[in-house]
C-alpha cells in the first residue's frame, strides 16, 4: 500500500512528479542519519503560510541527484550541514521532481507514508 501522506495539499505531488529509481545525495549536520533529519519543513511545522506549488514542496524533502551538487548546497547554505549522504531511492520510496531553486539540479522527493527515511541514508566516502 504505497500511498503519500493524506495531509498533503490539494495539487501534491507536482504535476510531472514521478516514481523514485535513482540514487539522491542530502546534506546532514551528522551521520548516521537520524528520523528527525528527514523530517520535511511541513513536518517541522515550516509550511503554514506557504501557498501553491511552494506549499507542495515543503510536503517532500530536498535532495540532489549529485554528490557535487550537494556539496555546493553545503557551500551557499553551510548552516545545513556539512555531511553528504547518500540514498538508493527505489520505486517503493516514494515520487521526485525536478524543483529547481537556487541550484538549477534540485529535486524534491515526497516519500510514501512509512518509508524509514533516515534507514536509506549513509554517508558518502571521499566525495
Amino acid at each position: 500500500a504505497m500511498s503519500l501522506h493524506a495531509t498533503f495539499p490539494g495539487a501534491c505531488p507536482l504535476v510531472g512528479a514521478r516514481d523514485c529509481d535513482l540514487t539522491v545525495y542530502m546534506a546532514v549536520k551528522k551521520t548516521p542519519v537520524t528520523a528527525q533529519q528527514c523530517l520535511t519543513q511541513a513536518e517541522r511545522g515550516r509550511a503554514a503560510n506557504a501557498i501553491g506549488d511552494d506549499a507542495c514542496k515543503r510536503h517532500g524533502l530536498s535532495v540532489f541527484p549529485t554528490a557535487e551538487d550537494c556539496l555546493h548546497q553545503i557551500e551557499l547554505f553551510p548552516w545545513i550541514g556539512q555531511c553528504v549522504t547518500a540514498a538508493q531511492l527505489a520505486t517503493s520510496h516514494g515520487v521526485y521532481l525536478e524543483t529547481p531553486a537556487k541550484l538549477p539540479s534540485h529535486l524534491t522527493w515526497w516519500p510514501y507514508e512509512g518509508v524509514e527515511r533516515h534507514t536509506l541514508f549513509v554517508a558518502t566516502e571521499g566525495v
